[in-house]
């Protein structure tokens, strides 16, 4: 991704995302599909991603190795997969919403906090599949189960359109995948 394409956006907001193999990423699509089905508008507003820190600037290659290799050792300890939980949701940086509360929405992964980087990881981590504001509606499809060895990571740029309040565009840089678990 070239930086200064998230510098020249207006509210846009730096993130450092997991990104699942794309065969992890099809029941996810599938969900979002039902979620908007069952009521919730923002089910297309944020990619099948999962956001760990809001970052200041995007981070650099050797970075970005570093921090694969790192949360491969992390989710060695649970057996080498990520695992999706029950759906969550989870505070997005407000700055970017103006006056309203945004949350991303979707299934738990079962990721700790220590990930040995300067910014703060956001709790719970979360595998976007919605994007909402204040309370859900009722009744919402649980989440599919899925489990993924397969994952990278990148820097990530997400900045609203004027179009609606649930117009978001994004870009996904390069994809650093996790080395393969020894």
């Amino acid at each position: 991704m070239a930086l200064l394409k998230c510098r020249e956006r207006q509210n846009s907001v730096n993130f450092l995302v997991l990104v699942p193999h794309r065969d992890s990423r099809i029941p996810l699509r599938g969900w979002s599909a039902s979620l908007f089905n069952a009521g919730l508008p923002g089910a297309w507003s944020f990619p099948w991603a999962a956001p760990l820190t809001v970052l200041h600037r995007p981070l650099n290659e050797k970075t970005l190795k570093s921090l694969a290799g790192a949360l491969r050792r992390q989710i060695s300890k649970n057996g080498g997969k990520f695992t999706a939980g029950d759906s969550v949701s989870a505070a997005l940086p407000a700055h970017i919403f103006k006056e309203k509360s945004a949350f991303i929405y979707g299934p738990a992964l079962n990721i700790t906090t220590e990930l040995g980087i300067e910014y703060p990881v956001m709790e719970p981590v979360v595998m976007g599949s919605a994007l909402h504001y204040g309370i859900l509606p009722q009744n919402l499809p649980p989440p599919p189960q899925i489990s993924f060895r397969a994952a990278a990571i990148a820097n990530m740029c997400y900045w609203p359109l004027p179009a609606s309040e649930y117009s978001f565009e994004w870009e996904i840089g390069k994809l650093y995948w996790l080395p393969k678990q020894k």
